[in-house]
């Protein structure tokens, strides 16, 4: 099936769940250019941004009901409904970032994330992220005890992870962390890459910023589609949908990284004190995910981990070897 007329293109309803401002919603922005270029103007999708016609935790519900077409979104604001989920939003420094990419696309993680979510919708990356910083807070951290009393904003198993060392876990969007920090109803938090928590504010609110980000090393937006508007979707169509959604993952591990690296020095710059957990601490923050991971009762879940387990008993001894042990200084 093909559709030739330009002068009544295919038009999509997509939102995003993020501030114009931040990157993710960036990232959507040059994803629906590419769409209506790969197309030669015979697809156009209108982007909306949070809360322009749903809330942000409901874009799931509203493409499943046909309310949006699409949603450019993170997997981690259904892992209520798809537990599951939790493997594709993001990955602890299991994994690097090319090895999280390259189990994505060869190692069998697209196909698991469509079995996730069955035929409600179709599920594709759109994009991807390296490592968020590790948290930002008033209080010096440097070993897994420091957490406990602190309400802290963060999501995933990470939030779980907290919660046993004593922190008050709390989940809010993006647009209401800084705000709440201000006010004191927060003590902590963390919420994606520095270059995305510059617009929001957080180092106009918090002395110190953490890092690594080894809750969160490498993470996945995600495209989801209501599965009718799919079917309705002349073949060549879907095929540019599919490839600008690849071509995000380009644009995305690259500007976005280094707008990161950039971030960074714009937080020194402004006087946050730039803060390393702990070789220990590290050590066992990621032993504690791995004993959360293994004893995941959601049978979905522990299949997809069973396929990065595998998937990282090939990768890892092969990166090891690769791994560099000599440092290149640049002056």
């Amino acid at each position: 099936v093909f559709a030739a007329d330009k002068d009544k293109p295919v038009v999509w309803k997509v939102q995003t769940p993020w501030p114009q401002a931040l990157w993710q919603h960036k990232a959507a922005v040059i994803w629906a250019k590419d769409v209506e270029t790969l197309s030669a103007g015979r697809m156009k999708v209108d982007l909306y941004s949070s809360g322009e016609i749903v809330p942000a935790f409901e874009i799931y519900d509203s493409v499943r009901v046909g309310t949006l077409d699409a949603g450019h979104t993170w997997s981690g604001y259904t892992i209520g409904k798809f537990p599951a989920d939790t493997m594709m939003a993001a990955t602890p420094a299991f994994f690097d970032l090319l090895g999280y990419y390259t189990w994505m696309y060869a190692g069998g993680g697209k196909e698991l994330w469509q079995e996730i979510y069955g035929d409600s919708a179709i599920v594709m990356p759109v994009g991807m992220l390296w490592a968020e910083g590790g948290g930002w807070a008033n209080k010096k951290i440097q070993k897994l005890s420091d957490f406990k009393g602190l309400k802290y904003r963060t999501v995933l198993i990470w939030g779980q992870i907290l919660s046993e060392a004593g922190a008050s876990v709390v989940t809010l969007p993006a647009g209401d962390i800084v705000p709440s920090l201000q006010r004191g109803t927060l003590d902590a938090a963390e919420f994606s890459t520095p270059v995305t928590d510059i617009p929001l504010g957080f180092h106009e609110v918090a002395k110190y910023c953490y890092f690594p980000g080894l809750h969160q090393i490498a993470g996945f937006t995600q495209l989801i589609i209501n599965p009718k508007k799919w079917a309705d979707l002349p073949d060549d169509l879907k095929e540019v949908v599919k490839a600008a959604s690849d071509m995000a993952l380009a644009h995305s591990l690259t500007k976005w990284l280094v707008a990161d690296c950039e971030a960074v020095q714009k937080f020194k710059e402004y006087g946050t004190q730039i803060i390393k957990f702990p070789k220990e601490m590290q050590q066992e923050i990621l032993e504690k995910f791995v004993e959360k991971y293994n004893n995941h009762k959601d049978p979905m879940f522990q299949k997809v981990w069973q396929s990065q387990k595998k998937f990282l008993k090939l990768y890892t001894p092969y990166m090891e070897l690769q791994k560099v042990d000599a440092k290149v200084e640049v002056n």
